[in-house]
């Protein structure tokens, strides 16, 4: 794969980084959301997109395209925003910010909101 078509790929609302849905599994198992995490550990057992040729970052900087079921990605946000708001961290100590407005964008994507959505009519 070539760069321009990985970025362009990498920048969908759909299209999620290992390091976003790890996190936000952590988040969900924090709040004993196990069907939650089971839906986003599916999205990491699939094959990540192949990264150009000469890429040199290993595993951590894989993406994913996910499809994750509406209700499902709404509770995703509402307890990422929560978990946020409460000052919680990942758990390598970072804290969440982008995560609300990466999973925002991914309902976005989904619904045909977001204006590169190939949902949109």
């Amino acid at each position: 794969m070539d760069w321009d078509s990985y970025r362009s790929l990498c920048d969908r609302g759909d299209v999620l980084s290992r390091y976003l849905l790890a996190a936000t599994i952590d988040l969900l198992a924090a709040a004993d959301e196990l069907l939650l995490v089971q839906e986003l550990q599916q999205v990491l057992a699939q094959e990540p997109l192949p990264k150009p040729a000469d890429h040199r970052a290993g595993a951590a900087a894989d993406f994913f395209v996910a499809e994750i079921e509406l209700p499902a990605a709404r509770r995703i946000l509402e307890v990422v925003v929560a978990a946020r708001a409460a000052g919680l961290r990942t758990g390598a100590g970072r804290d969440l910010g982008g995560f609300p407005e990466a999973w925002q964008e991914y309902l976005d994507w989904q619904t045909g909101v977001h204006p590169r959505s190939a949902r949109r009519e």
